[in-house]
């Protein structure tokens, strides 16, 4: 019995459960058991419920395709409190297991919401609100790991972040290049900031959800009000960051197909999405005005952000958003 549990590994026998199961045993061995017994528990039971669960595609709509839904949010709420930890070295191995799941297409979700309620969010959504969270934390490789975890959910076809969800990411981007004491981490933040526009524009144009973008330049992207950072160390450092993430896609190439549903103007979801985001950045560059405080470095900064993105989607938009008003 022990030699067939070793060959099979932990996380039993599906491809989810080979990256769930290294991933919730390693924050089993990193939390601090007496202060989180609760997390020890959800992660002990997810542990031995994947080691003999298979997949089926009865449960293929799942937040995890393939698992039973009640098993699968199972999962995804122990990462969850992972991820609501505060510590470090637990917090890192669930954001490097929600990346994976996210590249791999092996979690699914359509949201218009990311929030604490479980009646507006469903468990995807409440994952990555909790992702978003970490920031909060004051380490700098779990700020990075929340900005690679995030891009991978915008690259991800299998997750559908709409309306107000896509916006809630984006805002976690802005926070981060506007907050971060690494300027590594800003720069990270600021090309993710513009993939993700890259992406969400280039679906749009194609409407199609599994459109891909290349990645953005990051010499071009820091021209202008980080031309003072344009360092080369640093450049191929962020440069590789975001091709990792965009070439880690091994997931489903057919993507999400409820995300193509129009809106009652009869829009596709993924064209709405792409002009919300432009309506929010023009809101975004307003908000921080420096009228009243001329000199406010953080208001400037998050201006000139705005102004920026704006202007990539400008120079990159195609045939269909440049007749759409």
């Amino acid at each position: 019995m022990a030699s067939s549990g070793l060959s099979q590994g932990l996380g039993g026998p599906s491809k989810a459960g080979r990256v769930l199961g290294p991933s919730l045993d390693k924050i089993i061995k990193n939390v601090a058991w007496r202060k989180q017994s609760q997390l020890v528990q959800a992660c002990k039971s997810s542990l031995d419920r994947l080691q003999n669960l298979s997949t089926s595609p009865e449960f293929a709509g799942s937040s995890v395709p393939g698992f039973p839904p009640a098993d699968a949010d199972q999962f995804l709420a122990s990462l969850t409190l992972a991820l609501d930890s505060a510590a470090p070295k637990v917090i890192e191995p669930a954001l490097e297991c929600v990346q994976r799941l996210a590249l791999l297409g092996l979690v699914r979700c359509d949201a218009e919401q990311i929030d604490d309620d479980p009646a507006s969010s469903p468990p995807p959504a409440l994952l990555i609100n909790s992702v978003c969270k970490c920031t909060a934390v004051a380490d700098n490789a779990v700020e990075l790991a929340v900005l690679r975890t995030l891009l991978a959910s915008v690259r991800s076809s299998s997750l559908g972040f709409h309306g107000d969800a896509l916006i809630h990411i984006v805002k976690t981007f802005y926070n981060v290049y506007l907050g971060s004491t690494s300027v590594e981490n800003r720069i990270c933040a600021k090309a993710a900031l513009a993939q993700t526009v890259a992406i969400v524009f280039a679906r749009a144009e194609a409407d199609r959800v599994e459109a891909s973008a290349d990645p953005v330049s990051v010499p071009a992207l820091l021209e202008l009000s980080d031309k003072n950072l344009n360092e080369s160390g640093l450049v191929q450092s962020v440069q590789v960051f975001l091709i990792e993430v965009l070439e880690g896609w091994e997931g489903d190439r057919g993507g999400n197909s409820t995300a193509k549903e129009e809106t009652g103007e009869g829009e596709s979801r993924i064209r709405e999405d792409a002009l919300y985001l432009f309506k929010n950045l023009c809101k975004f560059s307003m908000k921080f005005s420096t009228q009243e405080s001329p000199e406010d470095e953080l208001l400037l900064r998050g201006k000139l952000l705005s102004l920026e993105l704006m202007k990539v989607v400008v120079e990159n938009a195609g045939p269909v958003l440049r007749v759409n008003e």
